[in-house]
């Protein structure tokens, strides 16, 4: 076993290293390196998620995140349950939202190349 002492973005560790090759190679698990001689790193903050807009009546919500491909309709257009309003790609895949009731799009609440999250309101049907 070897005593080193590495450096790593400025901060020095005192490390024990083993061969696994060598013929000794039995010795005990050593506990991880511990930081010498510089001050505890500070927690890093994690940002809270961005909390997702409330739905309202007759919105309908993207079914996976991913990023808006194309819309196929126009605000104002009436659609009938089961045609496309628009595509979403996520992960090299395309997903058709299709309207899930007949009605007339009021409103759409993206655009193509927006980014979208789980849940997110696409667009609302009346």
């Amino acid at each position: 076993m070897k005593h080193l002492r590495i450096t790593v973005e400025g901060k020095t560790y005192d490390v024990t290293v083993e061969r696994l090759d060598s013929p000794d190679a039995t010795g005990p698990v050593t506990a991880p390196p511990q930081a010498v001689g510089s001050a505890a790193a500070a927690p890093i903050a994690v940002p809270k998620a961005a909390p997702k807009p409330a739905a309202a009546p007759g919105d309908v919500l993207s079914p996976l995140a991913g990023i808006v491909k194309a819309i196929a309709a126009e605000v104002g257009a009436s659609v009938k349950a089961g045609d496309a309003v628009m595509t979403l790609e996520a992960m090299k895949m395309y997903t058709s939202i299709n309207a899930p009731a007949d009605g007339t799009l009021t409103a759409i609440h993206v655009n193509p190349g927006d980014s979208v999250d789980e849940g997110q309101p696409l667009y609302t049907l009346a």
